[in-house]
């Protein structure tokens, strides 16, 4: 290659270099610029709110936090998902609008009269603020703060992150991966007669299969009654005297654990269950249920 054509390279290479430089800069310009255009509405750090009421597509609910941990404020009982709450939390203190309306009409011309949606959290200085969602304008949606006339665009996003429902927002209970690998031993007890089944039994290995079988496919996904008390167990067949119990010895991460399965009464394909040390009722496929508790067919 002559010593002309290599300088002619060069130059397009530094020409080409230039060229995405000054592209990048642009976009990060752009970018600034389209942040800075942001508005915000709400302008308060997740962690430092205590109480916030949703009142979106669901019904009002309300959580209130006591020393980090986030409650329903009508039942402490109720499990709540901390993750879950952290996130609307810093969803609620951080509403961003797109523009602020000038010389805009009175609230009802835009559905804020009687708000369709409303936002209230109140910070750890006791300050409550209230944010009021009215018509939709395309992918956006009219707002406004209690005490103000300023009226705004927001996007619908905002509304689609918090539409929770109540049940959305129960912490469920973790159940461990049990399989004919890991299943040591179970212990059935039914009307006060207990068997049990060890995988080290040669001649109980059919029976300790399909109890892993059941065990190994239960999913607690599907809620009767997300904080039963203990007067309410008898309906579902889970207080002691009714319900099946299932003590599983098991293997997980080289560690004996254990873990105990209540089943009670069948309610159409299913039966109700809970975890020991749970009040959350779960429903779970009554086929299931018949493979742990080694139900002939």
């Amino acid at each position: 290659m002559t010593q002309k054509r290599k300088i002619g390279l060069l130059i397009i290479v530094f020409v080409a270099l230039i060229c995405i430089y000054m592209w990048v800069r642009a976009w990060n310009q752009s970018e600034q610029a389209q942040a800075n255009t942001m508005i915000r509405i709400t302008d308060t750090e997740g962690d430092k709110i205590k109480k916030i009421a949703l009142n979106i597509e669901n019904g009002e609910l309300n959580f209130e936090k006591e020393n980090g941990v986030w409650y329903d404020a009508l039942d402490h009982d109720i499990p709540i998902n901390q993750s879950i709450m952290n996130e609307i939390a810093d969803t609620v203190g951080s509403i961003s609008a797109n523009r602020k309306l000038k010389n805009a009409d009175e609230a009802k011309d835009y559905g804020l009269d009687v708000p369709i949606y409303t936002i209230e959290y109140t910070d750890d200085n006791d300050d409550v603020i209230s944010v009021y969602f009215g018509n939709n304008t395309g992918d956006n949606i009219y707002a406004t703060l209690e005490g103000e006339k300023s009226i705004y665009t927001v996007s619908s996003q905002v509304i689609e992150d918090l539409n929770y429902t109540e049940e959305d927002l129960i912490q469920l209970d973790d159940y461990p991966s049990i399989g004919s690998g890991n299943l040591e031993k179970a212990v059935i007890t039914q009307n006060k007669n207990s068997v049990v089944y060890d995988s080290a039994d040669e001649t109980q290995t059919e029976q300790i299969i399909a109890i892993a079988g059941g065990l190994g496919t239960v999913q607690l996904s599907t809620t009767a009654d997300y904080c039963a008390e203990e007067k309410e167990l008898s309906e579902y067949g889970l207080d002691e005297d009714l319900r099946a119990a299932v003590e599983v010895t098991y293997q997980e991460d080289e560690k004996e654990k254990k873990l105990t399965l209540y089943i009670g009464n069948r309610v159409g394909d299913d039966r109700y269950v809970m975890l020991n040390d749970s009040k959350i009722v779960y429903l779970v496929s009554d086929a299931i249920c018949g493979n742990i508790l080694n139900e002939e067919e």
